[in-house]
């Protein structure tokens, strides 16, 4: 079973974000996979960090583009985030457990995100790149 299941329901039409999203759906996808297979401890921590790095990246992209645009809710936003960042700061990458935990909630949290907040952040970017380009 594919726990990152990339869809055209997580797409919120920001052709970047977009990408980013899927990015971050592969990158757990692989590690969900590596996990099932047994990979040794060091691939597991290096692909855990890998995916917490694009998250944190991606994060950022976010919030600089909601900043930008003067985007009403960008402090619900991004404490959303910030739950996100304290639950990874929490994951012991030398434990499976940990790891599958992470995992599973990561998949949730991605899905309820990328169909709710990211979609109200992803209409007012849009509708301010209109008004810009007014």
């Amino acid at each position: 079973m594919s726990l990152f299941r990339w869809g055209s329901e997580h797409e919120i039409y920001l052709p970047e974000i977009d990408a980013e999203h899927r990015g971050l759906f592969l990158a757990g996808e692989e590690l969900h996979r590596a996990l099932a297979a047994g990979a040794t401890p060091d691939r597991i921590k290096e692909g855990l960090h890998s995916l917490l790095q694009l998250t944190e990246a991606h994060f950022l992209h976010e919030e600089r583009l909601m900043r930008a645009s003067g985007f009403e809710a960008y402090e619900w936003h991004r404490r959303q985030h910030d739950t996100l960042r304290k639950r990874a700061r929490e994951i012991d990458g030398g434990d499976n457990l940990s790891v599958t935990a992470a995992l599973d909630y990561l998949a949730g949290w991605l899905r309820d995100h990328t169909s709710v907040a990211d979609r109200i952040m992803a209409a007012h970017i849009r509708n301010w790149g209109r008004r810009k380009a007014a």
